[in-house]
């Protein structure tokens, strides 16, 4: 019997594999319902802070207001919504789909306490801009120095 020195990088490029193998055979069948070409859509979202508010923007091209949903519930804002594929049968003898549609939800946890009763959302040119005003004790106060 022949010794034979472990290695764990052969170990790990057999993993590497095995999981390019599923998600070669599985992975096209999570993302499709039924044959449609309805695929799982998440639509991308920023989150940034000023002095008074924390501001999401989220890209949501194509979509009408009636079909985006916004929701703000103790420091957690969820948007939500729905964007529509064609639905008509195209004509010739080739068809190729990339955009995605679908159903999505997202939720981002804020860092602070916010006015829920205030926020604001507005949707301009595709980009939903959703303005959370932090409640006043979680707004940034600065602290006069006096001199002993």
């Amino acid at each position: 019997m022949a010794l034979v020195r472990w290695n764990p990088w052969t170990e790990m490029a057999a993993l590497k594999r095995d999981l390019d193998r599923f998600f070669d055979i599985h992975v096209p069948d999570v993302f499709r319902n039924g044959g449609t070409h309805e695929a799982l859509w998440m639509p991308r979202m920023d989150l940034h802070e000023t002095n008074n508010a924390f501001v999401v923007e989220a890209d949501l091209p194509g979509m009408s207001i009636e079909d985006i949903a916004v929701h703000v519930e103790g420091t957690t804002v969820v948007i939500a919504g729905e964007r529509k594929g064609e639905q008509s049968s195209k004509t010739g003898n080739f068809t190729h789909f990339e955009r995605s549609f679908g159903k999505f939800q997202r939720a981002m946890t804020l860092p602070a306490a916010v006015q829920v009763d205030a926020v604001e959302a507005k949707y301009t040119n595709g980009v939903l801009t959703v303005t959370i005003p932090k409640a006043e004790e979680a707004k940034t106060r600065r602290i006069a120095i006096t001199a002993a």
